[in-house]
């Protein structure tokens, strides 16, 4: 028997929506006996993405050959599919002792929701359960998944969290040995048509912005604190891990979400077939065919650099988009990158209230960098992770712009104050003057803050304490004698 191949779908959608793509598969050799495909619910306003992965646990434990622990498989994944499989993949633990890594040899990422969707937070209101919730008559009648939008919401503490697991952490759950997966990812590069480009965000193939579907991302830590826990380091950043493999976006030219799947492109499909045989015997090496993958993707990556506005778009959108930006949309860009950025204080807790400006060296002054375009998106349950969406203007990616940031925070109450350490030691609040930071030095050599369809991850620390800092606070005192 072949190895067997599973298809996992999307929020929203159901396994029959694969049958154009088994079929493509089918004509380049793949068994259709050893092709399955799942289907979940998704739009039940109870089940979580966590759920979903501990259902396809229990599927494969009960199915006649996943049953066997043993068996090695490859998946393909769409959307949603992406983090029902990463979080079953990080259940089962750190990669050391993680047989579910082993077992899986190829995945295959079809415009992955790797780190959400700036659709979902729609989905929850009124409007989204009417548009995508379940319509079948019972107990999940007009549910939309409020839960499963939760996770895939901008910013979601769900997706900061798995990503520390599995992304971040000190072993890689994807490297470039022998006992984990190969991992290959493809997106559109054009939104949705007709009615459905009412839902358009900029950057995006119309449900997932093409900077937040790659696994290659690193952290920045910016400790704030009083003394640095980082050996007095205020500013770093994660290096590109050698071990890591390179898993970046592959751009799929005339395809937007639904049609990568439903109309699936012949190049596409054919670099799909050759990945799932890397590593076998007479199959192609990683590096040779993500050097082709990387070629192909060329043709589809101009249109995924024209700002908003540009490309024949005019009247009011470009009128808008103009405004928005603060100067001509047609400007040159390299692309568009995701900032994920959690601020909490020295005891782990939130910091709900807070503000970032990137500010660039203009005739020896410092001002808004306004290069770049930014959308920002707080995360429902909890403000103190946030989405900044950017695009990238041209040259930005290569170092050498003098630049810095600046964060300032409250508390909402004179009783407590953050307090920064940046340049000089700062008592911010919505009156006090913020901390300022220069992104010259990265630590360590790691190079640009800035990399054109990857998401940076961002974690800020400040003190929290009370006020005054120099006496006894009001928060509590001493009964007099």
């Amino acid at each position: 028997m072949a190895r067997p191949l599973v298809l996992i779908h999307g929020y929203s959608a159901e396994g029959k929506d694969f049958e154009n793509i088994k079929q493509a598969l089918v004509e380049r050799g793949i068994q259709s006996q050893d092709i399955n495909i799942c289907n979940y619910i998704s739009l039940n306003n109870e089940i979580t993405i966590k759920d979903i992965a501990e259902g396809l646990d229990r599927a494969f434990r009960m199915h006649s050959i996943f049953g066997n622990e043993t068996q090695e498989f490859d998946a393909i994944v769409h959307s949603t599919g992406m983090l029902v499989l990463r979080a079953w993949l990080a259940n089962a633990g750190p990669p050391a002792g993680n047989a579910r890594l082993k077992r899986l040899k190829h995945l295959v990422g079809l415009a992955p929701a790797t780190w959400g969707s700036p659709q979902a937070h729609k989905g929850r209101t009124w409007l989204g359960a009417m548009v995508k919730g379940n319509k079948h008559p019972g107990p999940d009648f007009m549910n939309a998944g409020d839960r499963v939008l939760e996770g895939l919401e901008l910013g979601s503490q769900f997706t900061w969290d798995l990503a520390h697991l599995d992304l971040l952490g000190p072993v890689p759950y994807y490297d470039q040995g022998p006992n984990t997966p190969y991992v290959a990812v493809f997106i559109g590069n054009k939104p949705y048509d007709g009615v459905a480009k009412l839902a358009n965000d900029p950057g995006t193939d119309g449900t997932v912005r093409w900077s937040g579907c790659s696994l290659n991302t690193r952290k920045i830590t910016m400790d704030l604190t009083r003394v640095p826990v980082d050996n007095g380091t205020r500013l770093s950043i994660t290096p590109w891990a050698e071990t890591r493999l390179d898993i970046p976006m592959i751009a799929v030219n005339g395809r937007n979400h639904g049609s990568l799947v439903s109309e699936p492109e012949d190049g596409m499909v054919d670099l799909v077939a050759a990945f799932l045989r890397i590593g076998d015997t007479g199959g192609e090496n990683l590096e040779g065919w993500l050097a082709r993958a990387r070629t192909y993707s060329e043709a589809a990556l101009p249109k995924m650099k024209v700002n908003p506005g540009a490309d024949g778009v005019g009247g009011e959108v470009k009128k808008i988009f103009g405004t928005i930006l603060g100067h001509s949309s047609d400007a040159p860009m390299e692309g568009w990158q995701q900032f994920v950025v959690h601020a909490r204080d020295e005891r782990g807790d939130g910091v709900a209230d807070y503000m970032i400006e990137v500010l660039g060296e203009k005739d020896g002054q410092w001002v808004p960098f306004e290069d770049m375009y930014t959308a920002v998106h707080a995360y429902g349950p909890d403000p103190s992770f946030r989405c900044f969406h950017v695009r990238l203007p041209e040259g930005i990616s290569g170092g050498g712009m003098k630049l810095k940031v600046r964060i300032n925070a409250s508390t909402g109450t004179e009783l407590m104050a953050y307090q920064g350490y940046g340049s000089e030691e700062r008592q911010l609040g919505p009156t006090a003057e913020p901390v300022e930071i220069d992104l010259e030095d990265l630590g360590n050599g790691n190079g640009s803050l800035f990399h054109p369809f990857t998401t940076t991850l961002i974690e800020i620390v400040l003190n929290r304490e009370p006020l005054p800092f120099d006496k006894v606070s009001r928060i509590l005192t001493f009964l007099a004698d």
